[in-house]
């Protein structure tokens, strides 16, 4: 065989291997574990998915009874390690994961940064004045703190990672058209705030981020 042709088919076969590999994005730390737990996971979107239909038929009638449910008062959570308040109040989806967990907080609004989108309120719970926890109203949110409390849908009863994500990113979003718009942001400071939230115990010491399922307003308190 010429020397020219034989080079053509080295090159030929060095590319068969490229060309069978599909690039996929690094994931998550949590989709990472899932996947590796037994799910296989795949970088195609799948068009037929509706992340928001999905997040309206489980909210009512699974998702806030399930949440209350599992709540624990905030300062009762608050007093435990965290093993202990993650088995009795939340839900990680594999060992290595952080806790989520849920709890119900009654307290007074001290602070409200509503300048940015990713609008947050700081709550006193205790009643001393200082802020014991974080509570996000969005309408952008970090984490998907609500996905992750759940214990009735994972990764995997989803088709793939970005069904899994547009799941997350829709149950933030239901809070938020459903209760957070409608807050009167301006006249929020020092109004008594009642709420369901769930939040991630990765760094126990740290003040709370929460994400509320459920919040009310009070009035103003002196």
């Amino acid at each position: 065989m010429a020397p020219s042709r034989r080079l053509v088919i080295a090159i030929l076969a060095a590319g068969l291997p490229l060309a069978a590999c599909k690039l996929v994005k690094n994931e998550p730390p949590q989709v990472a574990s899932a996947a590796a737990s037994g799910s296989v996971a795949t970088s195609f979107d799948n068009p037929a998915f509706d992340p928001e239909k999905t997040v309206e038929e489980i909210w009512q009638p699974k998702l806030l009874p399930y949440l209350k449910a599992k709540a624990g008062p905030f300062a009762e959570l608050r007093a435990l390690a965290p093993d202990e308040a993650g088995k009795r109040f939340g839900h990680r989806a594999v060992d290595s994961m952080p806790w989520t967990v849920a709890a119900t907080v009654e307290g007074r609004i001290t602070a409200a940064d509503t300048g940015t989108r990713a609008a947050t309120i700081e709550v006193d719970a205790d009643g001393d004045g200082a802020a014991d926890l974080t509570v996000q109203i969005g309408p952008v949110f970090k984490g998907t703190a609500l996905r992750d409390s759940i214990d009735f849908l994972s990764f995997n009863s989803f088709a793939n990672q970005i069904e899994y994500a547009k799941f997350g990113k829709a149950l933030n979003a239901h809070i938020y058209n459903a209760t957070l718009a409608a807050l009167p942001r301006d006249k929020l400071v020092g109004r008594t705030v009642t709420l369901l939230g769930v939040f991630t115990l990765d760094d126990p010491k740290a003040k709370p981020l929460v994400t509320p399922a459920e919040l009310g307003l009070g009035e103003a308190t002196p």
